[in-house]
């Protein structure tokens, strides 16, 4: 019987180590393709500027304006108080 718990928790650390390891790729998964749709953007917003300038400030105005807004209506944590104050 002992065996079988010591068995049973081994496989437990292993479940969960391998759940800490898959957090890990996923936020490395995920800070790649925000740099490769980052580059993307920017170079795509290049080459509009060099075919259509005016709709190039269009697409530059309302990307502002969305971005405004999301800043404007997302939402921030608080801050806890210090002790200090």
């Amino acid at each position: 019987m002992e065996r079988l718990i010591q068995l049973l928790d081994y496989f437990e650390d292993l479940f969960y180590a391998f759940a800490l390891v898959q957090e890990r790729i996923r936020r490395v998964i995920q800070f790649t393709m925000f740099v490769i749709l980052t580059i993307a953007l920017q170079a795509s917003a290049i080459a509009l500027a060099l075919v259509s300038p005016p709709l190039a400030i269009g697409v530059a105005a309302l990307m502002a304006v969305g971005t405004l807004y999301r800043c404007v209506v997302s939402y921030a944590p608080r801050r806890p108080h210090s002790a200090e104050a």
